[in-house]
């Protein structure tokens, strides 16, 4: 289903939070610690075109629960790392459009979906091929990245270094969108643009409430 591309895109906004499993803590403990820190007390405060929130993250087991949250949206994510890159395994997302029009599911992968590969470098490329199912619904879809180089993001939280990745999400009957994104070390997201190329739920958005454009951007780091 078209609209099952929405699940995507907000994933790709807020997964921030990535840790590692007690297998691989060693060997990945600098790179799990560096551009996605865990347990560190800190919540990210963004702001966005669907106005204030927040994002912390609690570890569950061998798994890390991402937990963003707004006014019109609460994302989970259930994430894990592995020696060659970082994968989500099930979202639950709700959201409200309008304040008699609201979306809630919980989605699951025919595979683990690769978010990027690690180490993450600039130059890096990656594929994703899979299916996404929720309530009955099965949609195909593609995911392809790229690293570039690092570059410095001037945010409301300050002059931060981070690495800039581009991804692109395609899903079935044109759908397509682009999300580019800016991780820094020992913080994790500082800044997330996605533009709406396709249609489904974020074709909705863009035709009826304008946003053919939606933009995340670090506005506080608070302590818990």
């Amino acid at each position: 289903m078209k609209n099952k591309s929405l699940y995507l895109i907000i994933a790709a906004l807020l997964f921030s939070a990535i840790s590692i499993n007690s297998s691989y803590e060693k060997k990945t403990a600098k790179i799990s610690n560096s551009y996605f820190p865990i347990n560190n007390g800190q919540i990210l405060v963004y702001e966005s075109s669907f106005g204030e929130s927040s994002t912390k993250y609690i570890q569950d087991g061998e798994l890390i629960i991402s937990l963003s949250e707004g006014d019109d949206f609460k994302y989970k994510q259930s994430l894990m790392i592995k020696e060659d890159g970082v994968y989500s395994i099930k979202t639950y997302q709700y959201l409200k459009i309008f304040l008699f029009l609201k979306k809630e599911a919980t989605v699951t992968y025919s595979k683990p979906l690769l978010r990027f590969p690690l180490p993450l470098l600039p130059g890096a490329r990656w594929e994703w091929e899979g299916e996404e199912y929720s309530d009955g619904d099965v949609n195909k879809v593609k995911v392809t990245g790229k690293a570039f180089a690092k570059e410095f993001i001037m945010t409301k939280a300050g002059n931060i270094e981070a690495i800039k990745i581009e991804t692109i999400i395609e899903s079935g009957e044109d759908v397509k969108n682009r999300i580019t994104e800016w991780y820094a070390e020992g913080l994790g997201l500082i800044k997330a643009r996605i533009i709406i190329e396709g249609g489904g739920m974020m074709g909705l958005l863009r035709d009826v409430l304008g946003y053919g454009t939606i933009d995340f951007e670090l506005a506080e780091i608070r302590t818990e």
